[in-house]
């Protein structure tokens, strides 16, 4: 690059790129290798590699006297010559549309964002993608002057920085909107952009710094600038050096040209390098580095000292201010950093500055041993920088002890012996608390030297538990300890009553009780006002705080008297008491009224038996019991004893102290629960002329024997016979009345037993006549096979084996002598069950199951019986029969009556009737012979009991149904169809007269309506005559 000619410069994404007055652009990568090509026919002028993309923009000219060009390099994608691909080429048009030569470029780093500047001081701003052609237009900004721009810089993607010869502009891309903010421009090069926030420009006087809302901070530096650049957090600045004056006046010959480099460290406002080189082409800084290209195509590269180098430097020099802005700023660690100041004290500290090296060691709290500084001040005998160390060293928490707190306020007062400053009270006022120091700590040294001060400190600071302890141990002023108690929380007057309230209740029992009952109750600070300003506005009302009278029963065990006061105040306001402050009361109450004279012990004694007697008052009557025992308080005992129904230890005490009218009074009214009571009377040897009531409740009640009764009373001397004679006479009479029962009871059984025996011998030895011509069960008359027993009943066998329950008994004589237990109401039933049962919804679907909440009903040939319900699932009743039509009682309906009484849901098919159609998937069973054959003998049964009875068809019992005996059936049966018992027997007295007429000799009698009239006259008739039947072996012909 010997010959070259920079025009321009720029780096970024890796690369330095050079452009010189021939239109050639060179690449220069990391390892240093050149990638030149043509990009114009002329020349660059004006160039800016993104610094995250591979793309270049230039702005230069292909022929001289149009408009620049410009171009959009990719060099990430090469031509087939290895050159970069140009993937946009556009004019540069200002706003008069004539040929101006462009000044500056500005490119967003979103690629969407392009600025122009022109010598005219026009703007064109491009948004669009740059890298694709025709993508976006170009557009004039508006207001930006007639001065050749020189600088372009965007601030986000909202506004652009205009830098131009005459004025710094700021211009609102959105509104497009142009706001001036300085009447002063810069030369070219001489503006950038620091940190991408703030612009900076220079003029041969300063540096000025602007922000979007005006002009900032500036820096006072001479000298004719050239250029200016931002590297990291340092400012580059060229200036032209002037020459000396002894050479420019011994010398004609020309002087080369050189620049001075200066770097500034804007923040820490230190220049960090000056230094004169050739006339430079170009400042650049890529890879991290900083390099300088010189007039003679020199790089320089310049190196930056680690922080350790600079801080050695510096601390050579004396500079550690600067030095620890320099760590500051470099995020040194906090370990360095109070290293600095260390060193930076001591520094001072040498040369006397004792108030400047105290500034620099309280920026070591924390770090630093406290006991280096200390010790160095404390020799030196400066006690005012000591103690803005130590408060210092308060503010930070946790750095402070108590031997430093203990050191502060010393150091207080001997400041207060000399100067008379008033730190000590200064520091016990402040109520802000900017020294943070161990309060306690500070009120343990105050009460070594000024127990009034600590009192003070311990105030100001709320140390309620230090101001009462010094108030009682120190002063022993226990009525101001109480004052301060009653301003107080509830929360704390609570804790610290029961801290101290043994000791206030000693010195001042008044007083602390008063305070006691208070805080009991309705507790409020005396400070604070009787009505909350919150309830007031409609806020949240405070709760009512009292505290538990139960914590300071204790307190009182040396006083009763206020003990007594204190809780019959806390009966009187609550209602709630607990049973310790009953217990408590009952036992007071009771010593006082053991050491009162006797004018006092009638009062004491009401008070006792007003608590024990209220219902409301929940004390333990045992513990109570015992404590009326023990300090003989009878009238307490004797209350207990009833409340307890220990009736007999009641008659005890009454014995003991010989009122025995007493005693009898309490047999009277609790003998009938405890009869004991009496006979604890009589053994312990009441007066004569109690003994008649005495022995007549014995007698009657039958106490004890007549002989035990004689026993007791002989064992009184004082007895005479005249005072037993009564009781004697009535016991030997009711003797001899026993005697006469029992002998008239014997004779009466020796009867019976000799009747008995007669009559079994009669059954073994004698013949017995069975009588009966009907069934004790139906009532029908008998037919074989038949049952008889000896007790004069005989029974059809089917009716024997429906009904009987064992085969040996009768069913007529066994219903007699068995009480079969009352089956429940169904309803009684049922609501048991669901009461009892744990799944009351699986007792209900049981009872839907089995169909028990259907309603049936029972059909005879008069009438329609509704039956009661089931009573529960366990014990169902056999089913009735359905009802059917009284023109029809046979045939299909008397079939389906017959199938629901069995529990079947068939359908029914009957022959010999008209054409049935059975419902779809119903199952047709044929009715047989022998059932038709039932059910015609019961139509036309000429019976009037047959008609007036329910029908009753033969069958099995239901394992669910318990047994019910024949005579039990029977009489139900009766009562179903309102048959009494004289009209049954009325009945069967008319049937068995009028037992031979045959109903179907009537003249109503229809042959054809008899189903078995074909069958009657067939030769194969089971039942015909057999001309070899012999009536010899019939034994009831």
């Amino acid at each position: 690059f010997q010959d070259t000619h920079v025009t321009a410069t720029t780096s970024g994404n890796g690369h330095v790129v050079l452009c010189d007055v021939t239109g050639w652009a060179h690449l220069i990568s990391r390892s240093w290798e050149v990638t030149s090509f043509k990009a114009y026919e002329l020349t660059v002028t004006l160039a800016q590699q993104l610094p995250h993309d591979p793309y270049l923009v230039t702005i230069g000219d292909d022929e001289a006297g149009v408009l620049p060009l410009i171009k959009v390099w990719d060099w990430s994608r090469r031509d087939r010559h290895g050159n970069p691909t140009c993937t946009r080429v556009s004019r540069a048009v200002p706003s008069h549309m004539k040929p101006t030569p462009a000044t500056a470029l500005a490119v967003h780093e979103n690629k969407n964002l392009l600025a122009v500047g022109f010598l005219d001081g026009s703007v064109s701003l491009f948004r669009g993608d740059i890298a694709r052609q025709r993508s976006g237009k170009m557009r004039t900004l508006p207001d930006s002057g007639t001065s050749p721009i020189t600088a372009l810089a965007f601030k986000g993607a909202d506004k652009l920085y205009v830098v131009s010869r005459a004025a710094v502009c700021v211009v609102w891309l959105g509104v497009e909107r142009c706001v001036t903010l300085d009447c002063m421009g810069a030369a070219p090069a001489c503006a950038v952009l620091a940190d991408n926030q703030r612009l900076t420009i220079a003029n041969n006087e300063a540096l000025y710094v602007y922000t979007t809302e005006g002009r900032g901070p500036c820096y006072a530096l001479e000298g004719e600038k050239v250029r200016l650049d931002w590297f990291r957090s340092y400012l580059v600045i060229t200036t032209n050096e002037k020459p000396s004056k002894s050479t420019a006046s011994t010398s004609t010959a020309p002087v080369p040209k050189s620049h001075q480099i200066t770097i500034l460290d804007i923040q820490n406002k230190f220049i960090v390098f000056l230094k004169t080189f050739e006339e430079i082409d170009a400042v650049l800084t890529e890879w991290g580095s900083f390099y300088i290209l010189t007039k003679n195509k020199e790089m320089i590269y310049l190196e930056e000292k680690d922080l350790q180098s600079k801080l050695t430097l510096l601390f050579k020099k004396n500079l550690y201010d600067v030095a620890i802005r320099i760590a500051s700023s470099q995020h040194y660690d906090e370990a360095g950093l109070t290293e600095i100041y260390k060193q930076y004290g001591d520094h001072l500290y040498s040369k006397g500055d004792l108030k400047g090296a105290i500034e620099q060691y309280v920026k070591t709290i924390g770090w630093l041993e406290t006991s280096y500084v200390i010790r160095k001040y404390l020799e030196s005998r400066h006690l005012e920088p000591l103690v803005q160390y130590l408060e210092e060293l308060h503010k930070k928490k946790g750095c402070a002890t108590e031997d430093h707190t203990t050191l502060l306020l010393t150091c207080y007062m001997k400041i207060d012996q000399h100067d008379h400053q008033g730190k000590l009270k200064e520091f016990i006022n402040s109520k802000d608390k900017a020294i943070d120091f161990d309060v306690d700590v500070a009120i343990k040294v105050m009460r070594q030297v000024s127990v009034d001060d600590a009192l003070a400190l311990a105030a100001n600071y709320k140390r309620h538990d230090w101001y009462l302890k010094m108030m009682l141990e120190d002063k022993k002023d226990c009525r101001r300890a109480l004052d301060y108690m009653v301003e107080l929380e509830f929360e704390d007057a609570d804790m610290y009553m029961k801290k101290y309230g043994h000791r206030l209740i000693q010195h001042e029992p008044e007083e602390s009780t008063n305070f006691l009952k208070l805080l009991c109750t309705d507790y409020k600070p005396r400070s604070k006002p009787l009505v909350d300003e919150a309830s007031l506005s409609g806020g949240t009302v405070r709760p009512p705080a009292f505290a538990l009278p139960d914590d300071y029963i204790h307190m009182f065990l040396a006083n009763s008297e206020r003990l007594i006061d204190f809780l019959e105040h806390m009966i009187k306001t609550q209602d709630d008491c607990s049973k310790l402050v009953y217990d408590a009361l009952i036992e007071h109450y009771i010593h006082v009224w053991a050491k009162s004279p006797e004018s006092e012990k009638k009062e004491y004694e009401e008070k006792i038996l007003g608590v024990l007697k209220n219902p409301e008052a929940n004390y333990d009557k045992d513990q109570t019991l015992i404590i009326c025992q023990m300090l003989g308080f009878q009238a307490g005992v004797l209350y207990l004893y009833e409340e307890n129904k220990l009736w007999r230890a009641q008659v005890a005490v009454h014995l003991r102290s010989g009122d025995s009218e007493a005693a009898l009074s309490v047999c009277r009214r609790r003998g009938a629960l405890c009869p004991a009571l009496w006979l604890d009377v009589l053994a312990a040897a009441p007066p004569p002329q109690a003994l008649p009531e005495l022995l007549n409740v014995i007698a009657n009640e039958k106490l004890l024997s007549p002989i035990l009764v004689v026993d007791c009373l002989a064992n009184t001397p004082t007895y005479t016979l005249g005072d037993v004679r009564k009781y004697l006479t009535d016991v030997l009479k009711s003797e001899a009345e026993v005697i006469s029962r029992e002998q008239e009871l014997a004779s009466k059984y020796r009867s019976e037993s000799s009747r008995m025996k007669e009559q079994a011998r009669a059954l073994q030895e004698q013949p017995v006549v069975l009588q009966a011509s009907r069934c004790a069960v139906c009532n029908k008359p008998l037919e074989l096979p038949t049952m008889h027993f000896l007790c004069q009943h005989s029974f059809h066998q089917s009716c024997f084996t429906t009904y009987a329950e064992s085969e040996s008994e009768c069913l007529v004589c066994a219903s007699g002598r068995r009480r079969s237990d009352a089956q429940p109401h169904a309803a009684e039933a049922l609501h048991a069950r669901l009461h009892n049962e744990h799944d009351p919804y699986a007792v209900v679907s049981e009872y839907y199951g089995r169909g028990l909440f259907n309603k049936v009903t029972v059909v005879t040939e008069n009438e329609t019986v509704e039956p009661p319900a089931p009573a529960g699932p366990a014990q169902p009743t056999p089913p009735a029969p359905t009802p059917a039509p009284a023109a029809q009682p046979y045939g299909p309906g008397a079939e389906a009556k017959l199938r629901l009484q069995e529990g079947q849901s068939k359908q029914i098919f009957m022959p010999n009737t008209t054409k049935q159609v059975a419902p779809k998937g119903t199952t047709v069973v044929p009715m047989p012979e022998g059932r038709m054959r039932v059910i015609e003998q019961q139509r036309y049964s000429s019976s009037l009991e047959a008609s007036l009875n329910k029908l009753e068809p033969v069958h099995k019992p239901s394992p669910y149904s318990s047994p019910i005996s024949a005579k039990k059936r029977i009489e139900e049966n009766q009562r179903s169809l309102g048959v009494s018992p004289v009209v049954q027997n009325n009945i069967s007295s008319a049937i068995s007269n009028g037992a031979g007429k045959n109903p179907f000799e009537e003249d109503t009698y229809d042959e054809a309506k008899n189903p078995f009239a074909e069958e009657a006259t067939e030769p194969t008739n089971p039942f015909s005559e057999d001309d070899d039947y012999d009536s010899n072996y019939n034994p009831f012909s």
